[in-house]
């Protein structure tokens, strides 16, 4: 018995060792994606080995962009700025030469035709901002430099004598304006606007009364609240200006085409034509009526009027 459990035990560690022979435990292996030889974590670190630099490169850029814009607009501030002062102060310094010229007597009327105080002027002028030039046409009105009323001598009617010519400079995008609106309006009688260009001009509760603007181009011109009673235009450009609701009363307009210019029917009444053409395409020759005979009256001295 002995030697048949023996033989027994024998036999099955022999079946076991021959199992274990013919199904061996298999091993875990992880199987690794490739492309073109390279696994995916070499391929994404190999990305971001080349995409950094540009990243970098774009991000570098764009701050650079930004710093150029921002500097550019920080020049261009400053050069602003520079103008600014730079046509201020030559306002600035144009008041005080008015003031020396006035103590010195270089504004009496024995320096006629002031020709010290006109050299300043147009020199400073072509400098201003149409700002300034608005506000140096105040200044030189409210001085009695311009826009010099006229005076009656020996029974005749004599124009006053600008000390300050206007004639042949630049007044264009000027805007003139009272400060006060329809209150006060802005006092610029009787001044000669005469051989001058004030393209797209705009006049604002302005007082016009017997001013000048012969031989000069007022295109685009805008006029509002404004009264231009017994001005005159002669050979004027009126290209597109618009009269609005401007007092016209007693205007003369001479060998001025009108085709473009916006005229109301109450303004055409007022307004003395010689020689222009009219906003419908008519050429008028002469046409007055009674408010423009009143014009015509009121330079006749009383005087030289006969009563028989």
């Amino acid at each position: 018995m002995t030697t048949s459990n023996s033989n027994y035990t024998c036999d099955q560690s022999s079946i076991q060792l021959e199992h274990n022979t013919e199904t061996p435990t298999p091993k875990c292996e992880i199987k690794k994606t490739k492309f073109f030889h390279f696994t995916l974590n070499e391929i994404l670190t190999l990305l971001c080995a080349a995409f950094l630099p540009i990243v970098l490169g774009i991000y570098a850029a764009i701050t650079t962009a930004q710093e150029g814009k921002v500097a550019d607009e920080r020049r261009q501030f400053d050069l602003e700025q520079a103008a600014e002062f730079r046509q201020q102060a030559i306002y600035d310094k144009f008041l005080d030469d008015v003031y020396k010229l006035e103590k010195d007597g270089y504004l009496n009327e024995e320096k006629n035709p002031w020709a010290f105080a006109n050299a300043r002027f147009r020199a400073a002028h072509r400098e201003w901002d149409a700002i300034r030039k608005a506000d140096i046409l105040q200044f030189l009105k409210e001085n009695q430099l311009i826009g010099i009323k006229p005076s009656i001598k020996n029974r005749a009617v004599k124009k006053g004598d600008n000390i300050i010519r206007l004639n042949d400079l630049n007044f264009d995008n000027i805007s003139l304006t009272s400060p006060t609106g329809s209150l006060n309006s802005l006092n610029l009688e009787y001044v000669v606007f005469d051989q001058v260009s004030m393209i797209n001009a705009r006049f604002s509760f302005v007082n016009l009364r017997e001013t000048s603007f012969s031989h000069s181009r007022l295109n685009n011109v805008t006029f509002s609240d404004s009264s231009l009673a017994y001005a005159s235009f002669d050979s004027t450009e009126l290209n597109g200006t618009d009269f609005g609701n401007t007092n016209m009363i007693g205007v003369e307009f001479s060998n001025i085409d009108l085709c473009t210019t916006t005229l109301t029917e109450i303004q055409l009444q007022q307004i003395v034509f010689t020689n222009s053409i009219l906003p419908n395409s008519t050429i008028c020759g002469q046409e007055k009526t009674t408010s423009s005979k009143l014009f015509n009256l009121r330079h006749i001295s009383t005087e030289n009027i006969i009563l028989f």
